[in-house]
């Protein structure tokens, strides 16, 4: 169970106070979740591994749908494992390995720019990317532990839904195909390499989404602007993502970079014209010092323009601190700030616009800076 108690504003919106959202509070549930997972023996060295997860959202008693988190079934040996169902992708898993945060979660972790770029400059930018989604219909080989180094290939056979306006992985999907009328759904491939030995981690991700751009706006991939012919729609996405950590025993030093990369149909919103790659390089420096039973917790975020259009970059920071009361159980609390461009929307994983921890897709209003406080507890049962 994770919760904290908000307190965040964003303003100074290009569009005065009607673009701007005064300070409000809230109460988030975060990461909070509840799993079962298992594994069974079947002998020569094989074994079959499964697992259900799913969130909680316990700040307003609302019933949460079951396996919204990694759920998958596999088989296991010598030669790594074979997963199948609802995962968790490198890319994603790399944006949290190098988060400051208890959990990679709250207002201050680095999904707020990782991965969005063209998406921000077109008021997508709260909630996560689609590279930090988890990946449905999804089978993945992972490798085993040599020497320190691992990896991991993933494959997904389509996804599912229309277009709703949010920078999910799900919203590539329903495309139409021959013979007319019928559907399909986009495909997607990522790669994961790793390092760690002792204190030494190094990952790369990549991860790439290929929509079959034939059919209706509403239902062929993510539109920049909402489900409107004028807006334009992504027939690709690719993200690559690197980076370095070294834990000094004190705490911790890391350096992560992202480079997005959206090709669109059309011009719409952004006015490019079709086929047109919107690059974004993205970068975090995360540190963690030791303090007594604590930790002071910090990391500061740039995302550059938008294939070099003035005006559509960011910044964030975060600085906070986390408090051991047990090895089960830590207090917290934080400040965080994102400072938009004028052409820019970037926004929290939890966007100061929703009342508690529901990510969306729409972010702040252009040239609006989100910041806010945030102060809770964290329990791992």
């Amino acid at each position: 169970m994770d919760a904290t108690f908000d307190s965040v504003s964003s303003t100074g919106s290009t569009a005065g106070t009607a673009g701007d959202y005064a300070s409000r509070n809230r109460i988030n549930s975060n990461s909070s979740l509840i799993g079962f997972k298992g594994t069974e023996a079947l002998g020569n060295g094989l074994a079959v591994a499964w697992q259900v997860e799913s969130g909680l959202q316990s700040e307003n008693g609302t019933g949460s749908s079951f396996n919204t988190r990694d759920t998958y079934v596999g088989l296991a040996g010598g030669f790594g494992t074979v997963a199948m169902g609802f995962l968790t992708g490198p890319s994603r898993a790399i944006a949290a390995k190098f988060d400051v945060n208890s959990g990679a979660t709250g207002i201050g972790t680095n999904f707020g720019l990782l991965g969005k770029g063209a998406l921000a400059a077109a008021g997508l930018g709260g909630g996560a990317s689609p590279f930090d989604q988890r990946i449905s219909n999804a089978i993945a080989y992972i490798s085993p532990n040599i020497g320190g180094f691992s990896g991991v290939l993933g494959y997904s056979t389509g996804f599912t839904g229309v277009n709703q306006g949010a920078p999910t992985l799900a919203n590539f999907a329903g495309k139409q195909d021959s013979p007319a009328g019928s559907l399909k759904g986009s495909t997607a491939w990522t790669l994961g390499l790793n390092y760690e030995n002792g204190p030494i981690y190094v990952g790369y991700a990549y991860t790439v989404v290929n929509t079959t751009n034939s059919g209706a706006t509403s239902a062929d991939g993510l539109g920049l602007a909402g489900a409107t012919a004028a807006a334009g729609v992504f027939q690709k996405a690719a993200d690559n993502r690197l980076g370095a950590k070294y834990d000094f025993g004190q705490g911790t030093v890391g350096l992560l970079w992202d480079q997005s990369n959206y090709t669109i149909q059309g011009g719409g919103a952004l006015g490019f014209a079709g086929g047109t790659a919107l690059k974004t390089s993205t970068w975090f420096l995360p540190v963690t010092f030791n303090v007594g039973s604590g930790k002071i917790i910090g990391q500061y975020g740039k995302a550059g323009n938008v294939s070099s259009t003035s005006n559509t970059g960011a910044k964030q920071f975060e600085i906070g601190y986390e408090y051991s009361l047990s090895k089960r159980t830590i207090i917290k609390a934080l400040w965080t700030q994102i400072n938009n461009d004028a052409g820019a929307g970037y926004d929290f994983l939890y966007p100061v616009a929703r009342n508690n921890a529901t990510s969306t897709g729409t972010g702040a209003n252009a040239d609006a800076d989100p910041r806010g406080i945030s102060i809770g507890i964290r329990h791992a049962f």
